[in-house]
Formats: structure tokens, C-alpha cells, sequence
């Protein structure tokens, strides 16, 4: 090891093992698109990549990446340029010293290890359908695999437009999870239209969003979801909305 490394040791839960790579791989072409924004400018396109890896970096374990990801946010929607600049070195950084250890070779826990979902009495039935909106493909895959190992039938999309376009096609799901922070409609304004909708308002939807101020909370709330997960989000408590 070299003198003044520290290693960031990572216990990851074994049903998204095999998503890390890809998702440590998405997380690299990050920081290369955070650096041409703050180039041009473009502190949007930094506060939404900072958004979504405070979102997704806990549920696989990496809280210091969420972390890192509310940081860039809130100094993205401060414009501080010098400060963006700062936290993504600290990424790389962090990317850099990530060391995934194996359950069976490290029985310590590691940083932001979670907790096995408890064991099922009674499976749902597979043609029980939810429907997963999320613009970010890693946090649906998240959510689509703790789902799945349930009993679930699961549908992914991208956008909120594609959910909406499939509902007026005739999808009926028995549950949405719906992110909210999205290119194009976001998840407020796609909740608001599945409500006011007479032939999908009795569908439930659910946001899935970390509120981090109260102006946000109350135009959530406002958007009338029968819930709210916050992220990261948590396999126990994702289950348990789902049930």
C-alpha cells in the first residue's frame, strides 16, 4: 500500500454486488461531464449529477459518496464555482481509495453496509406489477432487484413523459415509484397529472426524492402522492411500502 493511503473499505448488499462496477464506472464518467459543465457554466447540469449520487451512493453502500453528492449540490445551486471544482478532487479522491471486500473473507461491517431485508411469509403474486420511473438507469436497477426478489413484476422507464405515454396506452400498474428529480417532466408535475387523471388517480404513486429544504417538502406533498420514500433508499423500508 502506499505510505498515506487510506483505503475506503466497502461491504456492498450481495443482491447488488454485480451492479457496483457498472455503477463505480457511471460515477468516473461523472466527473469528466461535472468538469466541462463547470467550464461552460452549466451549474444545472451539476446539481443534478450531485442529486443523484446523494440519492444512489448509500444504497450500495458508499456514504461518503452521498456525501460528496450533497455537497456539489448545494454548492452547484450557490454557483460557487471554486467550491465545485474542490469536491470533485475530492470524488476522485474517493473513487481512487474504494477497496470492496467479499462478506465471506471480512466480517467487519463497512462503511454504510446494509441490512438484509427480512425473510418473506408470503410471496406476492409475479403478475403484481410495479412501475419504476427514473431517469438515472442504476437507481432503477436498485429498486427493480430489491422488487424482484420479492415476487414483483417490474416495468422501468426513463422519463416521466415515457411513464405518462404508457399510462394513457393503458398501463396499469399496482404501484409507481416515481423519482423526482428528472430531465424533461419532472416527478411533481407527472404525480399532479396521474391525479387529476380520472382513469389512473386511484393508482398509488409514490415519490422517491431526498426533500432537503420545506419549500420542497410542501410542493411535494402538494403534488398529491399517496407517499414518500426518502433516498438512499433503504431495502427494508422499500419493501415495506411495496407490501
Amino acid at each position: 500500500m502506499v505510505p498515506g493511503y487510506s483505503r475506503i473499505v466497502v461491504r456492498v448488499d450481495p443482491v447488488l454486488r454485480d451492479l457496483v462496477p457498472a455503477y463505480l464506472a457511471n460515477r468516473r464518467e461523472d466527473i469528466d461531464v461535472i468538469k466541462a459543465a463547470l467550464d461552460r457554466g452549466d451549474f444545472g447540469t451539476v446539481c443534478r449529477i450531485g442529486h443523484n449520487m446523494h440519492g444512489s451512493g448509500s444504497s450500495f453502500g458508499f456514504d461518503g459518496m452521498s456525501a460528496i453528492g450533497t455537497s456539489l449540490e448545494n454548492a452547484a445551486r450557490a454557483g460557487k464555482q471554486v467550491e465545485s471544482t474542490r469536491l470533485v478532487k475530492v470524488l476522485e479522491d474517493y473513487l481512487s481509495r474504494i477497496d470492496l471486500v467479499a462478506p465471506e473473507r471480512d466480517g467487519a461491517p463497512g462503511e454504510g453496509e446494509q441490512p438484509a431485508a427480512p425473510p418473506v411469509e408470503t410471496r406476492p403474486n409475479a403478475e403484481v406489477e410495479i412501475l419504476v420511473v427514473d431517469d438515472q438507469e442504476m437507481n432503477a436497477a436498485i429498486m427493480s432487484r430489491y422488487l424482484t426478489k420479492e415476487g414483483y413484476k417490474v416495468k422501468c422507464l426513463q422519463s416521466g413523459d415515457e411513464a405518462l405515454a404508457a399510462l394513457a396506452d393503458g398501463l396499469r400498474p399496482a404501484l409507481i415509484l416515481l423519482d423526482v428529480v428528472m430531465e424533461g417532466t419532472n416527478g411533481f408535475d407527472v404525480c399532479r397529472r396521474i391525479k387529476a387523471d380520472a382513469a389512473t388517480c386511484n393508482i398509488p404513486v409514490v415519490l422517491v426524492t431526498s426533500f432537503d429544504s420545506r419549500r420542497e417538502f410542501i410542493q411535494g406533498w402538494a403534488a398529491s402522492p399517496d407517499d414518500v420514500l426518502a433516498k438512499p433508499v433503504q431495502r427494508n423500508k422499500l419493501v415495506m411500502r411495496a407490501r
